[in-house]
């Protein structure tokens, strides 16, 4: 009795901490769980069977935890599925096959020469790097020979951004959306056949005990990069550590507005961090694109000492056309307003 007893406990003080991020409140201590949908759903699938293994008695309030133990399993798995089911590679129709790789390099990490050899051996046409300051704008010196063009951010607060690309530049921007301590860079290439698009580097701030106390400050950014996206007419890609995971009501926000696709949808889970307990890791490193361009290739790179693993994504632009624009409700409208508001309320609150 006194082990059933625990284990029904258990069971529910499980079940109810995994879905508490679907109360929609701001705090890290609601929103944490969200990241760790997958390692919730491989627990609360081992206390169903669990309950098997110790012949829990039949009563009433022990099936009905087991139905909700069930129930909530079923809830998680639809959530993770779309990523979990992984499609066939695609073929390529293009030579134009470009790439881009994503690293939060992790700021007091001195593996200077661990980064330059990754980048060298996959040879990025788009090189991203968050948490750079100018130490590592220094070590990166060392690539710059094989980049025509860079977009350099140094911050010594781990939120400096370096872009480099061999690319042909038009125009580049450093935008500060919702504070002057988190940059983004905005930059419209040419590709090699002539097709215009806009590369978007991003690393908002997360809710977490060491950073912001909510989700506000980055919900607020996200959904200020989509509205700009919205507004532009070629294809875009957006790249960076968004510090919402793929799944999250934020993330799936920021794809609706923005009219972007979720590069990961069919192509795996593709945990990013942290980078040195594989059992933990969870997709923050996210990459995003218009219809117009096809992704070939989306891999996670190996650990090299930073707390992230490095995201490559290799595509190609079908079309330098413009973009369609689907209608937005004035529910959402609003939603959207009140999300940016209450960021920008934030920023004076929690900084």
């Amino acid at each position: 009795m006194k082990v059933d007893l625990i284990y029904t406990v258990l069971a529910l003080l499980i079940i109810v901490i995994s879905l508490i991020p679907e109360l929609n409140f701001k705090h890290w201590v609601f929103r944490i769980a969200d990241f760790l949908r997958v390692q919730f759903t491989v627990l609360l699938l081992f206390i169903f069977v669990i309950g098997f293994v110790l012949d829990i008695e039949s009563t009433f309030f022990n099936n009905s935890v087991i139905v909700l133990l069930v129930v909530s399993v079923l809830y998680h798995l639809k959530i993770i599925f779309p990523y979990v089911i992984k499609k066939k590679k695609p073929i390529s129709f293009s030579k134009n096959i470009l790439s881009v790789l994503s690293v939060n390099v992790l700021q007091d990490n001195d593996n200077h020469k661990g980064l330059i050899k990754i980048i060298k051996d996959v040879n990025p046409d788009i090189l991203l790097t968050m948490e750079t300051n100018e130490e590592w704008e220094k070590a990166l010196s060392e690539i710059e020979s094989d980049y025509e063009n860079a977009c350099k951010v140094p911050k010594e607060n781990k939120y400096g951004m370096h872009l480099y690309t061999r690319l042909t530049v038009i125009e580049s921007k450093i935008h500060y959306l919702i504070s002057e301590e988190y940059p983004s860079i905005e930059i419209k290439l040419r590709d090699r056949e002539n097709n215009e698009f806009i590369f978007w580097g991003i690393h908002p701030p997360p809710p977490s005990p060491t950073e912001k106390p909510t989700s506000k400050q980055k919900d607020a950014e996200l959904m200020k990069v989509a509205k700009i996206i919205r507004k532009d007419q070629i294809p875009t890609l957006v790249a960076g550590d968004f510090n919402s995971v793929c799944w999250s009501k934020s993330s799936k926000q920021f794809a609706k507005l923005s009219i972007l696709k979720d590069a990961r949808i069919r192509r795996g889970i593709l945990g990013t961090f942290p980078a040195e307990y594989w059992f933990l890791r969870f997709p923050v490193d996210l990459f995003y694109h218009s219809q117009s361009i096809k992704v070939t290739r989306l891999d996670t790179l190996p650990d090299w000492g930073s707390d992230h693993l490095p995201l490559y994504a290799e595509f190609f632009i079908s079309a330098s056309t413009q973009e369609t624009k689907n209608h937005i409700d004035s529910e959402f409208k609003e939603k959207v307003k009140t999300i940016i508001k209450e960021g920008e309320i934030a920023v004076i609150e929690e900084d």
